[in-house]
């Protein structure tokens, strides 16, 4: 069996495409036989012998790296996408395929959870005193719950440690950019009573200029705390809180590139195509309306139009490059954010422990969201007549969760049960402006303004046993509740007073895998899944207990299965040490929710909104391969790659009585990798540890609509290479002083990283731009 298993790895890692030349150690810098600890299955375990796809990062990688913030994350982690949608403000995560779209009332099928407590809202955040970062990729239902369909980002925050510690850590760079972080770690009661101070703090001008007004789109203004503290009042028993403020200003950079817009008559695979923007927004306004000169006085009205009209701004777009806009609306960004955390373990004796975790979170943010870069008011996120400016998001959460975990029977059987619950309330406000065409045409203006609660609870096990040594048998099911309401608030220009909805969706979730430690140095495991996430209710649709197929506002759960087997290889390479790990997998999804812009009244309207509606079915695989080797104690290479495929397997449906096809699947390139080398530069005894690190983070196309092959054409996004360094100099002379030189983006190449699609609604769709090279110093202080 030993022989047939070695047979199979040697031919997983021919499959997986991989090669040391492009590998990246999962977590640890450079190659080595220390151990990972990772937190996949809820409990402490080795990277190595985890049956799983993870990429993990401790605190000093990701400082290394450059990740200070959620969307760094994608040129570390192969198949992770972070989507900008709207900007650098409005993030979500994409793993394999699986994610959620703008204007979703869909729960994010890759969830973020900050010392094991799910996070609310999906904004930029900062990235200090962390203990590390896990990416987990394929549905992680069994124990991870909540609707995570495509994966699991965990942050965990540093903990108290029993020594009196501190760290300070400013940098500053181009674009006036300075940050400042640091920890004071302090022993209040010698390993009874521990507190860890952190806080961070940065200022950044926007890399986008606004032509109209001068303004920086981009400029970040974030300032952060945590303080966290562990008491062990006895013997077995410790209890750890973590209480976190976050306060975001600054301005969004958007979707601020006018990227395409349709003329009257254009079809894409016999799908005719939207038009109203292009028509309403150039010189054929006058034949629309069948009088001369409503153009000319649009643009007497209207100083800062393009004359040639809104179709002819691409390219005018394109000939003044990414990083300038037209934009004629606001950009402000304002957020506040206070989360808290609490875990309490008690080792019960005999291999078993119970803990409870229990999490708070109240979150809010107002955001004027460039949605095109073209000085024309075809859709702003403002309601002057009412006062409204930017979209506000507001919500409160509580969770908690009981574990009972362990091990028995010698260690042969490895247990966790438990019970979540969580009360989720969001408040939203879309203040909307449509088609300014004054004074030919008086814009709309509308409000959405509604109120979603989630119940959730869910009871969940799983159990690893042993079946001969060194193979391991895994099965786990989770049945989740999911009650969900709606109700309309009183900002709402059209639905308020209308009757509240709920509906409860519940469904199972399981695993079950074989793990098998082949050699010491060789892992092997084979497992399947399959979880759903929950329906729910489209804020800004008509208020009836049906889906838009229907005319309602309603719709269903999405199911999903996968198969997903991986090899992992921990060891030395020719005497040298290397670490290795793949994974192919397949993955199924049923009903799959997916955000639409369809007109209630019929084609030709103008009351387009955005409908999350269930796509039959799709099919997603691929294989992701990462490792690193150290050819020499100065020398580290590796690297990391991924490929998936995904395609829409039926993509046809019908909304409020019009057809729509999806496909191609956005937001997933189907290439993605990272190439690096370290080199450690001698500097003679005692004078510290200088290293100079270069890296390649690439990726192929991709698009920022589901539908480019039918009615969103004109939405491909090139691939595109980055080339990151650093020049690090630890423990100058032996001091406590560390320094840095850092550049991303070393060749200032220009490219895009998501995009806002309004093709069905508007006719127009607009890009939102990567960071052009950024540069800077750093330095640090340990004690």
């Amino acid at each position: 069996m030993r022989q047939l298993m070695l047979a199979a790895l040697a031919a997983g890692t021919f499959l997986s495409g991989a090669d040391t030349a492009f590998a990246q150690a999962a977590g640890e810098e450079g190659a080595s036989n220390g151990e990972i600890i990772v937190t996949a299955r809820r409990r402490d375990e080795t990277l190595s012998t985890v049956p799983a796809a993870i990429t993990a990062l401790s605190n000093d990688d990701l400082i290394q790296r450059g990740v200070h913030t959620d969307s760094d994350l994608q040129t570390v982690a192969p198949g992770l996408t972070i989507r900008q949608t709207q900007g650098n403000n409005s993030l979500t995560y994409s793993i394999r395929g699986q994610t959620a779209d703008t204007f979703s009332g869909s729960p994010s099928a890759v969830i973020a959870y900050l010392n094991e407590v799910p996070l609310t809202i999906n904004g930029a955040s900062s990235f200090y005193d962390l203990e590390n970062v896990q990416v987990l990729k394929g549905p992680q239902g069994t124990l991870f719950g909540r609707n995570a369909t495509g994966g699991a980002v965990l942050y965990n925050s540093a903990k108290p440690v029993n020594d009196l510690k501190a760290t300070l850590r400013g940098r500053i760079g181009n674009y006036d950019m300075h940050e400042v972080e640091g920890m004071v770690n302090l022993p209040l009661i010698d390993d009874t009573l521990l507190m860890r101070f952190a806080f961070d703090t940065v200022r950044k001008d926007g890399y986008i200029r606004n032509l109209l007004n001068n303004e920086r789109l981009g400029n970040v203004k974030r300032d952060s705390g945590r303080m966290t503290l562990t008491i062990k009042p006895a013997d077995g028993i410790t209890n750890t809180t973590m209480a976190q403020y976050t306060k975001t200003g600054g301005t969004n950079t958007g979707a601020s590139y006018t990227y395409s817009v349709y003329g009257c008559g254009d079809t894409n695979n016999g799908y005719a195509l939207t038009c109203g923007a292009g028509l309403l927004f150039g010189p054929g306004l006058d034949a629309a309306f069948g009088v001369d000169g409503l153009w000319a006085s649009y643009l007497a009205a209207h100083p800062d139009a393009y004359a040639p009209g809104l179709i002819a701004y691409v390219d005018e777009q394109r000939r003044i490059g990414p990083y300038k806009t037209r934009h004629p609306g606001g950009a402000s960004h304002h957020g506040e954010d206070w989360f808290v955390t609490n875990t309490t373990e008690i080792e019960l004796g005999g291999g078993a422990t119970l803990r409870n975790i229990f999490g708070y979170s109240n979150s809010k943010t107002r955001s004027e969201q460039p949605q095109l870069g073209a000085p024309f008011v075809t859709i702003l996120t403002a309601n002057a007549a009412a006062d409204q400016y930017g979209n506000q998001l507001k919500v409160r959460s509580v969770s908690e969760e009981a574990q009972l975990l362990g091990d028995t029977m010698d260690g042969k059987l490895e247990y966790i049960f438990g019970y979540y619950m969580q009360r989720q309330r969001s408040d939203t406000l879309w203040p909307q402006t449509y088609f300014d065409v004054s004074p030919v045409l008086a814009p709309s203006y509308v409000t959405n303004n509604f109120r979603i609660r989630n119940k959730t609870d869910a009871l969940y096990g799983q159990l690893s046993y042993e079946v001969i040594p060194d193979l391991k048998l895994t099965g786990g099911l989770r049945y989740t509740w999911e009650r969900v309401s709606i109700e309309q608030l009183p900002q709402a220009t059209y639905t308020f007073g209308l009757p509240g909805q709920h509906k409860t969706f519940s469904d199972p979730s399981w695993e079950v895998g074989l793990e098998y430690k082949v050699t010491p140095e060789w892992f092997a495991y084979l497992k399947t899944r399959g979880s759903f996430r929950s329906g729910g209710f489209n804020g800004a649709a008509p208020p009836v207990t049906a889906t838009a197929t229907g005319g309602g506002n309603l719709f269903d759960s999405e199911h999903t299965q996968d198969i997903e087997g991986g090899v992992k290889y921990s060891g030395d390479l020719f005497g040298r040490p290397a670490n290795f790990a793949s994974a192919v997998f397949v993955q199924w999804i049923q009903d799959v929710q997916r955000v639409e812009f369809p007109d209630p009244d019929g084609p030709g309207g103008l009351a387009s909104i955005a409908v999350t509606a269930n796509v039959p079915s799709s099919r997603i695989w691929g294989f992701e391969a990462q490792g690193a080797v150290r050819p020499a104690e100065w020398l580290t290479l590796g690297g990391s790659m991924a490929y998936t495929n995904a395609k829409f397997t039926n993509g046809n449906i019908e909304l409020f009585g019009n057809p729509y096809s999806y496909g191609p699947v956005g937001d997933t390139p189907k290439f993605s990798g990272t190439a690096y080398a370290q080199i450690s530069v001698p500097v003679g005894e005692n004078m510290g540890d200088v290293s100079l690190r270069g890296e390649v983070y690439g990726q192929s196309a991709q698009y920022f609509s589901n539908a480019a092959a039918s009615i969103a054409p004109g939405t491909r996004l090139p691939g595109y290479a980055l080339v990151h360094a650093r020049l690090d100099w630890t423990d100058i002379a032996g001091s406590n002083f560390s320094a840095a030189l850092f550049a991303k983006n070393l060749t200032d190449k220009e490219y895009f990283v998501g995009g806002m699609t309004l093709a069905a609604a508007l006719g127009h769709n607009a890009a939102a731009v990567g960071e052009p090279r950024t540069y800077g110093l750093e330095l640090s202080f340990k004690y």
